[in-house]
């Protein structure tokens, strides 16, 4: 079984490429949705591995619904992902984070436009993983009504932050060597799968849900900041303009946006004087003004600090560089 294929309502608006390989078949994204490769891997009865790197301008907005009982594991090696629930309430992932959906569960969508995302999926569809894991360990200790049952019982999903070993694993499966790669998947896979059932931390769900009204001040906070670049605004100013409590507003941000509001600002002031040095004939004196340093001397070392080299040397590379 491979997701994509039980899920095309779900894939189609992404997906333009399906190239059938030896042990593994690579989805290509389309260019009108992006760019970027999912590779799926059937490992072994029941398991499912996929290697996803892409960059999507859009989210995926249907409910992906597979016919039989099945969780999702995720892992976020690089990137960030917005996700909605039905019950109105968002939740996101970001670089060493692991998830774990049932495949039930009603994600209205999901959002991977703030970067490009690198991570792995595994799917596991029962009852054959329960079959695979008992063969391949010559047990019969794992059992349906019991394998990962706490994800079956929450109606979002479980998030939180890989610890050492489960990340280890992960990093390992994106590195395989060729030769032997599907033997070694299913080693790996195994082994994820002992560390996670044997291990209460995936269990406690780290994750921070916000609600639309919480998200949508956010969103507003994050429009305000780039929209008035040449302005210092504070998170208590901020908290203010859109009526949200300053400390429940930075936490939100941070978990959007992957940095603090200060951060934040000061990364888009540095990239849009980027674009200024580059596309306009400003003075670089304006350019500071215009990206909210009045002094030229402190805005000269931010640029240095973001970018390893003075403003007037990045305009002289920049003009270089041009045909």
């Amino acid at each position: 079984m491979r997701r994509v294929e039980e899920n095309q309502s779900y894939y189609r608006s992404i997906i333009d490429k399906q190239i059938p390989q030896k042990n593994s078949v690579l989805y290509k994204v389309a260019s009108y949705a992006g760019k970027g490769t999912m590779r799926s891997y059937n490992v072994m009865p029941g398991v499912e591995v996929i290697y996803n790197d892409m960059e999507l301008f859009k989210p995926l907005n249907k409910t992906m619904k597979i016919d039989v009982d099945s969780i999702e594991i995720n892992y976020c090696l690089k990137g960030h992902v917005e996700i909605k629930f039905k019950n109105q309430r968002y939740a996101y992932m970001s670089d060493g984070d692991i998830s774990l959906f049932n495949c039930q569960t009603d994600a209205l969508y999901c959002d991977f436009t703030t970067k490009p995302y690198v991570g792995i999926t595994v799917m596991l569809y029962l009852p054959d993983i329960i079959k695979s894991l008992n063969n391949m360990l010559g047990t019969n200790e794992f059992r349906e009504e019991t394998f990962f049952q706490k994800v079956f019982e929450t109606d979002s999903c479980i998030i939180s932050n890989a610890n050492e070993s489960v990340e280890h694993i992960f990093k390992e499966l994106w590195v395989l060597p060729d030769k032997f790669k599907t033997y070694l998947m299913k080693i790996k896979i195994t082994e994820l799968l002992l560390y996670l059932l044997s291990d209460s931390d995936y269990k406690d769900n780290r994750v921070i849900y916000f609600s639309k009204t919480s998200v949508d001040k956010i969103k507003e906070a994050r429009r305000i900041i780039v929209t008035r670049l040449d302005e210092w605004i504070t998170v208590g100013t901020l908290s203010e303009m859109v009526g949200m409590n300053a400390t429940d507003l930075e936490k939100g941000f941070k978990s959007i946006y992957d940095y603090p509001v200060f951060s934040y600002s000061r990364i888009r002031k540095m990239q849009r004087a980027k674009e200024l040095l580059i596309d306009s004939n400003m003075s670089i004196m304006d350019i500071s003004l215009a990206c909210g340093y009045s002094n030229g001397g402190k805005f000269a070392k931010a640029f240095k600090n973001e970018f390893n080299m003075t403003p007037s040397k990045y305009r002289k590379s920049g003009v270089i560089s041009k045909p």
